[in-house]
């Protein structure tokens, strides 16, 4: 199952903060608006008393006419009039209450006080219930919408906020060290993020002085040294070849002049290395499959079988790295085959890519072994090498280093019953 993203877990997090604190907020406000009710509801029945009414009875009334007047409790004021009281059920007094004008002749009727509270207790307690049920409700609906509102608020805001370290993320996973001159100068605000950028900036400063002055030197190093041991071989070959050395000195001056040949190879490989690590200044068509054949007919495979099968391709880059890259994928080949063995050459296009594949046999590899086969100086166990010269150390290193100054890849696997296949990936 694939993790989800800071950004996703950001949204989930402030809303369901949001979604808690509504929550709780909106269980408080239930809680005191029912407390509330509650309250009132005994303040009502507690001011709860009986009301009644006071009307005239004249000649000629009767008692069945307007209100029913059967338990009416008569009395009389001063003009002689006659009246009744009646009850017609609760009022709510802050203070006492007076009859005005009126002298009260006999007690008034009342009812039942617990009939009375149980009615308006049960009036409001339905009132509550309703409004009660209502509000919680519609809080819910309120939360509910106001939830998806503050996902939609908490996901623009997350990406607004880590967009920036994306661009910062997806920018220094594409560069290497091929392109180390790129920055981020990332725009936006004077804030953390952008004090990363500018930290992450300055580091790429210093690694670029530092694989700078590294190549610098491998280069300036290479290049003085070619001359010495170009005129240590030519004082060792000159003598041999005119017979004028002693023959108990030739074994000796044999033995120095094949150092002095392997020297020269890893000073020509090293300044390959450096060359290819420094990027592309000339950039022309290549017609692949013509530069592998002029490598295989210059190819001292001695009894290596080689095989090709080449495509007509063409790519953007440059011949002499691109030359180098097969040679040395070529001699890896014939370096580390097995006596009589065999070699196949393919050249093809791949998904957009042309690929150029060198495949050979020989010793049994373990993935190990493969994954350090590109490092520089790494010449695996020694029974790899069973055929042809010594060599650097360096050769997959700088077809590694080649691919990726165009933009390609080099990859390498083991081959099933011994050997290597080491392809060579190049855009079109």
């Amino acid at each position: 199952m694939r993790r989800m993203s800071f950004r996703t877990r950001l949204v989930i997090v402030i809303a369901g903060v949001f979604i808690a604190a509504g929550a709780a907020l909106l269980t408080v406000q239930y809680l005191v608006v029912q407390q509330l009710f509650a309250s009132a509801i005994s303040t009502t029945a507690a001011s709860c008393v009986p009301m009644t009414s006071v009307s005239p009875l004249t000649d000629g009334t009767s008692v069945t006419d307007g209100a029913d007047l059967s338990g009416a409790a008569p009395f009389t004021d001063s003009s002689g009039l006659l009246y009744s009281t009646t009850s017609t059920g609760c009022g709510y007094f802050a203070e006492t209450a007076d009859v005005v004008d009126f002298q009260l002749a006999a007690p008034m009727q009342t009812l039942s006080l617990q009939a009375v509270e149980g009615a308006v207790l049960q009036q409001s307690t339905f009132l509550a219930d309703e409004v009660g049920g209502g509000l919680l409700l519609w809080s819910v609906v309120v939360l509910v919408g106001f939830t998806g509102v503050a996902a939609a608020i908490a996901f623009w805001l997350a990406r607004r906020s880590l967009g920036r370290i994306g661009e910062v993320t997806a920018t220094a996973r594409d560069i290497s060290e091929h392109d180390l001159g790129r920055r981020l100068d990332l725009p936006g605000p004077d804030d953390e993020i952008k004090e990363l950028g500018d930290t992450i900036d300055d580091m790429l400063d210093r690694l670029q002085s530092a694989f700078t002055a590294q190549d610098r030197f491998v280069a300036n190093a290479s290049h003085e040294l070619r001359t010495p041991l170009t005129t240590t071989r030519t004082a060792l070959e000159i003598p041999l070849e005119q017979g004028t050395v002693p023959a108990e000195l030739q074994p000796n001056m044999q033995r120095a002049l094949r150092a002095t040949e392997q020297s020269e190879r890893l000073i020509t490989a090293l300044l390959a290395l450096a060359r290819s690590r420094a990027g592309l200044e000339q950039v022309e068509p290549v017609e692949v499959s013509t530069l592998i054949e002029a490598e295989i007919d210059d190819l001292d495979s001695e009894e290596i079988v080689v095989h090709s099968d080449l495509r007509d391709l063409t790519v953007e880059g440059n011949t002499v790295l691109l030359a180098r890259a097969v040679r040395n994928l070529l001699e890896n080949g014939i370096r580390h085959n097995a006596p009589g063995g065999e070699l196949w050459v393919r050249c093809r296009r791949e998904r957009g890519r042309a690929v150029i594949e060198v495949e050979n046999t020989g010793t049994p590899l373990t993935p190990a072994t493969v994954a350090l086969l590109a490092e520089p100086f790494y010449r695996g166990d020694a029974s790899r090498t069973s055929t042809g010269p010594d060599g650097t150390g360096l050769g997959l290193a700088i077809v590694q280093s080649v691919a990726k100054t165009h933009e390609g890849e080099l990859r390498l696997r083991a081959r099933k019953g011994g050997g290597l296949i080491a392809s060579l990936v190049l855009p079109l």
